[in-house]
């Protein structure tokens, strides 16, 4: 897994992409109101510090688990695909070589239930409660983003 992270870029590549993903996330109509309110940088830091754990870089994460942080947000899957497809475009944007943003993908999505704790179906939903701890929020209906992922398909920037 060291070389999961190595391939983001290390500690400046994560730091990167964890703040050109947030730009995109708040200027993101759709995806902004979930994260109102919310103190970003404390975020970011709380972010980098995870997807560094979570892709075998320093294990300096002490965050709450993901279903803690994301539980009564109400998290559709619509807004976790349109997250998981912000990020993955974030990254191939940055230069991330396909397979690792693949990868980053499929970590995402098997993660799916710990973030996910809206029913079934739905929309973006309102976001009201979101972002708290959102390192995974938005995207495009149930297990939109699975097929995506598997094919190794990266949504272009004019549809995220």
């Amino acid at each position: 897994m060291p070389e999961m992270y190595d391939r983001l870029g290390g500690p400046d590549g994560v730091r990167t992409a964890v703040s050109v993903f947030y730009q995109r996330v708040v200027a993101d109509p759709e995806l902004s109101p979930w994260f109102e309110g919310i103190d970003l940088d404390r975020l970011q830091a709380h972010q980098r510090a995870f997807l560094a754990a979570a892709f075998g870089g320093p294990q300096v994460f002490s965050g709450r688990s993901l279903s803690q942080a994301h539980a009564g947000l109400e998290v559709t899957d619509a807004a976790f695909d349109r997250i998981v497809e912000t990020l993955m475009t974030a990254l191939d944007d940055l230069g991330v070589d396909q397979q690792a943003v693949v990868a980053v993908g499929e970590r995402l999505e098997a993660v799916r239930g710990e973030i996910v704790t809206a029913g079934p179906g739905g929309d973006l939903g309102s976001g009201a409660a979101a972002g708290a701890g959102a390192a995974a929020a938005p995207g495009a209906g149930s297990g939109g983003c699975a097929g995506a992922v598997s094919a190794g398909a990266i949504p272009s920037a004019a549809t995220s």
